[in-house]
């Protein structure tokens, strides 16, 4: 299927919204059973089940913490992450643990922070792919802290302690550029440079 890029900022932007509601959800007594299983299931629902990360979000939660202090300390600290921008490449290499994706295409989503940063960049480049003809999440970059600070660039890189890095979900190289799709501009010089490159 043809994905444009107006279908992957719907998935993410109700990706965004599932983990958002995931993470306050957490703690929240209101919220049944069945409502939060219903809940961890669409939120699983946006990885490829190849990605760590489904295997590690809890469907189960502890009753004894779900006291209403906990609740609004996690209310008042979290926030749904912003999507600043999508791109699209043609043609990417993919890791061996990466499978069942079509190899022809990508989408590189650049997400902010779920707190509170100061000013709003992306720290998170979240890799979208078509995995049996649906959109799902299939590997998950974060910023270079180091080459940001002292080399002012923007570079992507994957926690060698992490599963994704030895299962090999990785995206080895991203392919050939061939359209984008701007949504917010971020509020720092080096992200705006990289913001309105390509």
């Amino acid at each position: 299927m043809n994905y444009t890029l107006e279908d992957v900022k719907k998935f993410i932007l109700e990706f965004t919204e599932l983990e958002y509601q995931f993470g306050i959800g957490f703690y929240d007594i209101s919220i049944t059973d069945e409502e939060w299983k219903a809940l961890v299931i669409k939120l699983k629902n946006c990885y490829s089940i190849g990605f760590g990360y489904y295997s590690i979000i809890n469907t189960i939660r502890d009753e004894s913490r779900m006291t209403l202090k906990r609740f609004n300390n996690n209310k008042n600290n979290l926030k749904k992450r912003r999507l600043f921008l999508i791109r699209k490449y043609e043609n990417p290499k993919f890791g061996e643990g990466i499978y069942k994706t079509d190899s022809n295409v990508i989408f590189s989503c650049f997400l902010g922070s779920d707190v509170e940063m100061g000013a709003e960049v992306y720290p998170t480049n979240v890799s979208v792919g078509i995995v049996n003809g649906d959109l799902k999440i299939i590997s998950s970059r974060e910023l270079d802290f180091e080459k940001r600070r002292n080399e002012e660039v923007i570079e992507w890189v994957y926690n060698k302690r992490s599963n994704v890095y030895t299962e090999d979900i990785t995206i080895k190289k991203d392919g050939t550029l061939v359209e984008t799709l701007r949504i917010i501009e971020p509020e720092h010089p080096t992200w705006i440079a990289d913001y309105n490159e390509g």
